[in-house]
């Protein structure tokens, strides 16, 4: 937990910080006193400050050290949102592979952006939580290009979802989903998989800034 006179030397290099008689440094966003724990996600650096007066180390923003970052993660709430993101994303992928009638490139992307923010959650600094977040992309993009082929089989029968599901070949299905990923879907699931790993992190951003 940051104390006032950290948030006081973090606000000093942001262009919203004011002065107002009897509260002193406020926020012009809100005109109330800054009020954040560690970081604020309205931040905007004063480059113009920047240039006057150049920022000393002690001018530095709020940061927690590592030992207080360790000690907030959260494996099991990062992991449970990293799955309700996967079974999201894959249903997401099924459906609008299947409306469309093709497959989209970028759904690889956009579901491992959403499992590692969710993966993020958890707010962890150490490698099992990238591990993870990559994991349960790859894990819903195999299930998002499932439930499409059993959706295109769906409509080209004219059956039912449930009963292709329960009739189908899964062999033939999995020798599809192999051929899928040999070809170039397997870019884009490299894709799902980086950003699964970098976004499952905790943002560590420090902005930079000079002292009035």
């Amino acid at each position: 937990m940051a104390t006032s006179e950290e948030i006081e030397k973090y606000c000093r290099n942001c262009v919203s910080r004011d002065f107002v008689n009897g509260k002193g440094l406020v926020c012009k966003r809100t005109g109330e006193l800054p009020a954040f724990e560690e970081e604020c996600d309205s931040f905007e650096q004063d480059k113009e400050l920047e240039r006057l007066a150049p920022p000393k180390p002690e001018d530095f923003p709020v940061f927690m050290t590592e030992e207080e970052m360790l000690a907030e993660e959260n494996l099991p709430k990062g992991i449970l949102c990293a799955v309700v993101a996967c079974i999201v994303g894959a249903v997401a992928w099924g459906l609008i592979s299947v409306s469309t009638g093709r497959q989209i490139g970028f759904m690889p992307i956009a579901i491992g952006f959403m499992v590692g923010f969710a993966m993020r959650q958890g707010k962890g600094i150490r490698p099992i939580f990238g591990i993870t977040g990559a994991a349960l992309s790859l894990v819903s993009c195999i299930l998002g290009d499932f439930l499409s082929i059993i959706g295109y089989i769906s409509q080209d029968y004219e059956m039912g979802y449930f009963q292709v599901l329960a009739g189908v070949d899964y062999g033939e299905i999995f020798s599809i989903l192999l051929k899928n990923v040999m070809s170039m879907t397997a870019l884009f699931y490299g894709f799902a998989l980086y950003e699964g790993y970098k976004f499952s992190f905790r943002a560590q951003k420090h902005p930079e800034g000079g002292k009035i």
